[in-house]
């Protein structure tokens, strides 16, 4: 899997599944955060949006780079849905959104 760690990992290791969120504080406590980082991610991307958007400028912005990223989440959104894995769903759609939206301004500007 390149590195990427996700619930579905977390489920099938071992030989008894664990309860999402853990029964223990630490573990749940982060369970909750990443939830949080997964909904809060994309607003990394929303400065680079407004950029463009405002100025009609995207000197120094790579097409091909942004296209793949969206690429990129937008399968993981797939993957995610068809594990069930709503986390994976929410988190990679919203990404693949706005780096849409950055492609698109690349195009128009």
């Amino acid at each position: 899997m390149n590195g990427f760690h996700h619930l579905r990992q977390r489920i099938t290791h071992g030989r008894h599944p664990e309860p999402f969120p853990s029964k223990i504080g630490w573990k749940r406590d982060l369970d909750y955060f990443m939830y949080g980082i997964g909904l809060f991610a994309p607003l990394a991307l929303l400065p680079q949006i407004l950029q463009i958007y405002r100025t009609h400028d995207a000197q120094g912005l790579s097409l091909t780079t942004f296209a793949l990223i969206s690429v990129v989440h937008a399968l993981w959104a797939v993957y995610g849905a068809v594990h069930k894995e709503k986390h994976l769903v929410i988190a990679n759609a919203a990404m693949f959104a706005f780096n849409a939206f950055i492609v698109a301004g690349i195009l128009l500007y």
